[in-house]
C-alpha cells in the first residue's frame, strides 16, 4: 500500500525530465505523451516487481527506454527526430535577442543530435534529458560501462564538430 501511495509524488519529481527524454527520443509531441502514458501505466503495474534497493529513477527510465524502442521498432519509417521542438524547460531569456540566440542553439544542437547513430543518441539523450549516470545507462540499455562512456564520448565530439562547423559558416 506504501507503495502505491508513495508513485504518484515520485512519478511528479521525474515527469517533467522522462517526458522531455521521451519526446528528444521521439521527435514527436503526441508520440512522446503516448510513450509518457504508457511507460506509466506499465510501471504502475510493475510496481511490486520494483525493489527499493535500486533508484526509482532508474527504474522508471528503464520502462520509458523499453517502451520507446519497441515503439520505434514497430515505427516502419524509424525516424527518431523529425520535427524538434523544445519543452518549456529551456532557460528564458530577458531579451528578444538573446531568445533568438537560445532559439538558434536549440535548433544547432537538435540538428546535430539528428546526425548521431542510434545508440549515440539514446546515450546522449539519456543522459541529457534523462539526468541518468552513466552506470544507469549502461543498466538500462545493456551496454557495458565503457561502452556507454564510449558513445557520450563520441556524440560530445560530433556535437562540438557540428557545432564549430556550423559556426564558421
Amino acid at each position: 500500500m506504501g507503495e502505491s501511495a508513495a508513485f504518484g509524488p515520485l512519478v511528479k519529481i521525474y515527469r517533467q525530465r522522462l517526458f522531455s527524454y521521451l519526446f528528444k527520443l521521439s521527435g514527436d509531441r503526441k508520440m512522446a505523451e503516448d510513450l509518457f502514458q504508457e511507460t506509466l501505466i506499465k510501471a504502475w503495474r510493475g510496481l511490486q516487481k520494483y525493489s527499493e534497493q535500486n533508484k526509482f529513477s532508474s527504474w522508471l527510465f528503464s520502462i520509458a527506454h523499453n517502451t520507446a524502442m519497441d515503439s520505434l521498432r514497430m515505427n516502419s519509417k524509424h525516424k527518431m527526430f523529425e520535427q524538434v521542438e523544445e519543452p518549456d524547460n529551456f532557460v528564458s531569456a530577458t531579451n528578444p535577442y538573446q531568445e533568438m540566440i537560445n532559439a538558434e542553439t536549440l535548433e544547432m544542437i537538435s540538428n546535430a543530435v539528428d546526425k548521431f547513430p542510434a545508440k549515440q543518441k539514446e546515450v546522449f539523450l539519456l543522459r541529457i534529458h534523462g539526468g541518468m549516470t552513466f552506470k544507469e545507462i549502461a543498466d538500462i540499455t545493456g551496454e557495458s560501462l565503457n561502452t556507454v562512456l564510449s558513445h557520450m564520448h563520441y556524440s560530445v565530439k560530433k556535437l562540438r564538430k557540428i557545432l564549430r562547423f556550423q559556426n564558421a559558416e
